[in-house]
């Protein structure tokens, strides 16, 4: 079923289904199926992602992360191509590249590692009502809430928060504790269109990966999924 993304807090299945694939150490285990498509083309066209540690006053802003590396915005996809993964030191060093300023800890007690910090998709160029315009029927996802993500696959199960049915291209009924399956990677490529109107959601976000808890922030714009499955249905 179709499924259009809200712009802000649906920016957070981008950042659970996708952006830990991105994490240049399980791709250097070999755990992320993004493991081996550096420099390839993994989505429309259209999409570029970011993570930014360069937004003033943003929770996942940092001036230098914890290894000392100046925060910076790095383009994780780029025009459709998976560009870069999001490095530590470590990470860095054995892709032969410089860090991006991402290796980051809880404290003092634990060891840095590749970690998100604001996690956002930038703008493309359809107006959201077009996009909802476009589907016959569908669901239209204002955020999500509690979900399970298989990290180096990608898989997902989150529930909606909060929508409405998509009707004739028009917003109906509202929706609520409906479940949402999909594939992380192959919902990326199933990203059809991308609305103008991005947002990065402020709120307070925290990140838990390997027993250690950082703040982070994530967003995108509206965006249309073209196939995902919905309450059992796809």
């Amino acid at each position: 079923m179709p499924v259009v993304m809200g712009a802000g807090g649906s920016g957070i299945l981008l950042h659970e289904a996708i952006g830990h694939t991105f994490e240049a150490d399980f791709n250097r285990k070999n755990i992320s199926i993004f493991a081996d498509q550096l420099n390839k083309k993994v989505c429309n066209e259209h999409i570029n992602v970011v993570d930014d540690g360069t937004i003033p006053f943003n929770r996942g802003a940092v001036n230098f992360d914890d290894e000392g590396a100046e925060g910076q915005k790095t383009y994780l996809i780029k025009e459709g191509v998976l560009t870069s993964y999001i490095h530590d030191r470590i990470s860095a060093k054995h892709y032969g590249v410089e860090p991006t300023g991402n290796g980051r800890r809880e404290s003092f007690r634990n060891m840095p590692i590749p970690r998100m910090r604001a996690t956002y998709m930038e703008a493309g160029n359809v107006d959201e009502a077009d996009i909802i315009a476009s589907v016959k029927k569908g669901i239209f996802v204002n955020n999500f809430t509690n979900g399970e993500v298989q990290i180096g696959a990608g898989d997902f199960t989150f529930f909606v928060k909060s929508g409405y049915m998509i009707e004739d291209g028009k917003l109906t009924q509202p929706v609520k504790d409906i479940n949402i399956i999909g594939n992380g990677p192959k919902a990326l490529a199933d990203i059809t269109m991308v609305g103008t109107n991005a947002k990065v959601d402020n709120g307070t976000w925290t990140c838990g990966k390997d027993g250690q808890s950082c703040p982070v922030t994530c967003g995108m714009p509206s965006a249309l999924v073209s196939k995902l499955t919905v309450g059992g249905e796809s």
